[in-house]
């Protein structure tokens, strides 16, 4: 009758159980805030506690406003006004004009945020300001304000991290509190209220927050939760003069012009044909409306094929080689059970997938074989191998629930306060295995790219539902084969086609608005971090530079973009995605100067990049960008203080808000280069065109009072000019000539130059006599 209960559980995440009572608070919570209330509150042990008491209980300000800039919060306590409490707009992470919808919605006074023991740094008292789209802090003291007057991280809060990247709220470790207690002089026995929040964020981010921790608690919570993926910022965020660009970014990818750029011509190929069965999503609602199908192969037996594959996901062709004509296909696992069963429609299926020359398919089951055997009791399974055209091998990557635990020994990695780790680092790292399962996944890749390009062999992926790490491989396997997917536009292309249409579950994987559970796993992360590690080895095969990557990254976990709500293509047409939110790809390609890679070299598209998987493998490193933005100890290189040569503000304009490792530095120093030499090349032209301009417009020189034969075409050089002003090679007009001198040289007609007489052309300028 009143709802579910809003109360936050121990663990920092929402309260699931029905509400008993008006205030929205189920039994157990209600009987703990009946407690709390008898409780004494009136615990003094600081300074920075009493100035908390004197503060507004609530500590929650509701601001009824539709702009960004607000009256300041209601403070009792007059120490708490900050000199200038107004909101500052501040640009987000994504210079993008969506967030001028931003409003503010809450904001929570005398709040400290905390910065790492080892920065040796006090907290900073300020407001945290709530927005329908990020968290954001806001110092009391005004030279803070700007960024980098003292430190990394505040500089980060104070341009915001989007409310729906928030993964949980904690309380610091117990730990942590007996050492707190212990400063502040409190006996370990004695009942102690935790003064401080972690919010720990999506991209492996976290913040300390200290002061009113329950109306932090609300505050944040009711910001960063959400039921449905449609009170998300991007539709709130779209405005109406951005739809035409905004629809031209959804529809980036289009099938039938990146087929006709494999050497398929889907409406006269023999081999393949595109279906459109599932044009309402009766066939399969997790794939796309159009799907590209053995030729031979009917609709009938389509259907036969679906109901023989788990959530009906059949073989869809993603890739066809142009040289070789093998293919690269994706499905789900066989629906065969404990007796194993068989289906003649999926065998015809599969043998129509393979080459005139190799009568052979190569399937590629991601996992590990005991599981795909043990998914037989649960009526799924794998191909049986008694089919003649078929060979299997399994590949071990785990499923998305070590993946997930991984992530999160990495994030406490991250986070860790104990310094002991520098002296065995990599230790620390290889123990939290996520680099074990970059280098499984990279391996994998390889083998399926060298299986179709060396071995002319179609492969056939797929994992248990299709959808997690089959999206992996198959679009790893792409970038490797494919040059085309190695540029800008491509790589936004083939995460479209092998993420976005293909059904892979973005909003049960990242889980907008939702707390931690089971389904969630940074399935889609781990792609871009193989991604990143092959553009870390073979930068000069990529066009794109290292920072698209992260932004991805950002955006997936902000829901400022449309680009990634939703499990699969059927709901985003459910929600007009394409109508009601703005889209990545087309941020992406407005601002394509940001992520261009100066270091990139093109030959041919076709090219195939195809390493030795040692080289590969042993090479594998810690995306550090991206994981450690704020570690506590300093992990990343820092920048070279120092301005690139040849910057210029008014042609090389990065818009970057910090150079934060030396790859960003290096990048940065090769475009000021590459942009200088640009701009010398435009000066020279301009040079060199008024010069022959002038030329020109001279009139014929007429010495002898004879007509000039000469080309009229000719444009002395550079040097020819200089040789021709030079006092000493040429006599001044004015001078007179002797009978001797007339008889023994002649005088050119265009430069005026003096030759002897047994010289038929000019010294000079090569002019006949």
């Amino acid at each position: 009758m009143f709802g579910i209960c809003n109360a936050i559980t121990h663990k920092g995440t929402r309260c699931t159980s029905d509400a008993a009572d008006a205030a929205g608070k189920c039994d157990h919570h209600a009987r703990i805030a009946r407690a709390l209330s008898l409780a004494s509150t009136k615990i003094k042990t600081s300074e920075r506690e009493e100035i908390l008491e004197k503060c507004d209980y609530k500590g929650v300000n509701e601001l009824k406003t539709n702009g960004l800039r607000s009256s300041p919060p209601r403070v009792i306590n007059r120490a708490c006004v900050t000199t200038q409490s107004e909101y500052t707009a501040k640009s987000s992470e994504f210079q993008s004009p969506n967030t001028q919808a931003e409003d503010v919605v809450t904001s929570v006074g005398c709040v400290e945020f905390c910065l790492p023991e080892s920065s040796g740094l006090q907290s900073v008292r300020g407001t945290l300001w709530i927005t329908t789209f990020r968290l954001r802090f806001e110092p009391e003291e005004t030279y803070l304000r700007d960024p980098g007057n003292y430190h990394l991280f505040l500089d980060e809060a104070l341009n915001g991290i989007p409310c729906a990247c928030v993964a949980k709220l904690a309380y610091p470790t117990t730990d942590t509190v007996r050492t707190h207690m212990h400063i502040k002089g409190v006996s370990s026995t004695h009942s102690y209220t935790p003064s401080q929040i972690i919010v720990k964020f999506k991209s492996l981010k976290q913040w300390i927050l200290a002061g009113n921790v329950q109306a932090l608690m609300l505050a944040i919570n009711r910001a960063s939760c959400f039921d449905s993926p449609l009170r998300s910022f991007a539709f709130k965020s779209f405005t109406i003069e951005a739809s035409d660009r905004e629809k031209k970014g959804h529809e980036l990818y289009d099938i039938y012009t990146d087929f006709w750029r494999m050497g398929v011509d889907l409406s006269r190929d023999p081999t393949l044909r595109l279906t459109t069965i599932n044009k309402q999503y009766q066939l399969c609602p997790t794939y796309p409306q159009e799907m590209v199908v053995p030729a031979p192969i009917s609709d009938e037996d389509i259907g036969v094929v679906a109901n023989f594959r788990s959530k009906s996901r059949i073989p869809m062709c993603c890739y066809m080689h142009k040289s070789n004509g093998a293919s690269i296909w994706r499905c789900a696992q066989p629906k065969r059970g404990i007796f194993n069963a068989n289906n003649v429609c999926d065998e015809q299926y599969l043998y129509h997938l393979c080459t005139t020359k190799q009568k052979t398919v190569w399937i590629a089951d991601c996992r590990p074989e005991l599981n795909a055997r043990a998914n037989n009791l649960t009526g799924g399974g794998t191909e049986s191998s008694s089919i003649a055209h078929v060979t299997i091998a399994f590949l071990n990557i785990a499923n998305i629930h070590s993946m997930r635990d991984s992530l999160e020994q990495l994030y406490q990695l991250v986070h860790s306060t104990s310094s002991e780790q520098n002296q065995c680092w990599w230790a620390w790292v290889e123990e939290t295995k996520w680099l074990q399962h970059i280098r499984l996944l990279l391996a994998a890749s390889l083998r399926v790219a060298d299986t179709v390009d060396t071995h002319q062999t179609t492969v056939l992926v797929h994992c248990s539902d299709g959808w997690d790490r089959t999206g992996q491989l198959c679009a790893l396997s792409q970038i490797l084969l494919d040059g085309h997917y190695r540029t800008l536009r491509g790589f936004l292309e083939i995460i479209d086609k092998e993420w976005i249409r293909a059904g892979h579950k973005f909003h049960d994987r990242v889980g907008l608005g939702i707390s931690a559970s089971e389904e969630q796993s940074p399935v889609f992360l781990q792609f871009l971090d193989c991604v990143w590690q092959l553009w870390r080895q073979y930068p000069a095969w990529f066009e794109f530079s290292p920072r698209i990557l992260v932004d991805i990254a950002d955006a997936v976990f902000s829901g400022q973009f449309g680009t990634f709500i939703g499990n699969c293509d059927q709901e985003r047409r459910n929600w007009n995605i394409t109508d009601r939110t703005p889209s990545f790809w087309a941020h992406a390609l407005e601002n394509e100067a940001l992520y261009v890679n100066p270091f990139y070299r093109c030959a041919t598209m076709s090219e195939v990049l195809l390493p030795p998987s040692s080289s590969v493998l042993r090479q594998v490193s810690l995306w550090m960008d991206y994981y450690f933005r704020s570690s506590t100890f300093s992990t990343l290189p820092p920048k070279n203080k120092h301005p690139a040569k040849w910057k210029q503000t008014s042609f090389c304009d990065l818009n970057r808000q910090h150079t934060s490792t030396t790859i960003d530095d290096l990048i940065e120093s090769m475009m000021c280069a590459k942009l200088h030499i640009e701009a010398l090349e435009e000066k020279v032209k301009a040079q060199r065109a008024e010069i022959a301009l002038l030329e020109r417009m001279r009139p014929p020189s007429n010495l002898f009072g004879s007509n000039s034969n000469t080309t009229q075409d000719h444009v002395a050089s550079f040097s020819e000019l200089g040789i021709a002003a030079s006092p000493s090679n040429s006599r001044p007009l004015t001078t007179k000539l002797t009978f001797e001198e007339t008889e023994s040289k002649w005088r050119c007609q265009v430069c005026c130059k003096l030759n002897s007489a047994d010289n038929p052309r000019c010294n000079v300028c090569g002019q006949p006599s």
